[in-house]
């Protein structure tokens, strides 16, 4: 008998498409919401209408992951993301993962996905901000270009560059 954890077996492959395409507007409203958007002073309901209009293929575009119909993780490519840069655009913006769907490359995903995006988009360089990946981040080619403040903590700026 193994000793090893027990760990979830995809049965389906990872799909990622707009939130607005899906049933799931209110689930990732709701992880945002609880994440950052309440606290930046918006309501419940301001994050699923920007949800149900970020669709792409241009910024803003939030996307969902999910497997076997179930969400797991979010990220938008956004034309806007941190108020002490309003000169940075676009934006690989918030990026969230639920804590059972975590280590399984779902993060990952959705970064190349808002990637991908913006290169077909023309991007030359994309932007993003974080208090505490910077490592995750660097390790799939991200480049740290300073430290900023978002409400009133330290965060890293980063940046990816496309030929």
């Amino acid at each position: 008998m193994s000793n090893l954890p027990c760990r979830p077996i995809a049965t389906m492959p990872l799909l990622i498409r707009p939130v607005a395409a899906t049933p799931h507007v209110p689930a990732v409203a709701a992880w945002l919401h609880a994440q950052w958007w309440q606290a930046g002073g918006h309501s419940l309901d301001a994050t699923a209408a920007f949800l149900r209009k970020a669709t792409g293929p241009a910024a803003p575009c939030a996307l969902v992951a999910e497997r076997d119909g179930v969400p797991l993780g979010t990220a938008t490519f956004d034309t806007d993301d941190l108020p002490a840069r309003p000169d940075l655009s676009p934006w690989l913006a918030s990026v969230f993962v639920t804590s059972a769907a975590r280590r399984q490359g779902v993060a990952t995903a959705l970064v190349k996905a808002v990637e991908a995006m913006a290169a077909t988009q023309g991007v030359r360089r994309l932007w993003l901000f974080t208090p505490d990946q910077a490592p995750f981040y660097a390790a799939r080619g991200w480049v740290q270009a300073g430290v900023e403040e978002y409400r009133g903590s330290p965060v890293v700026l980063m940046q990816r560059d496309f030929p």
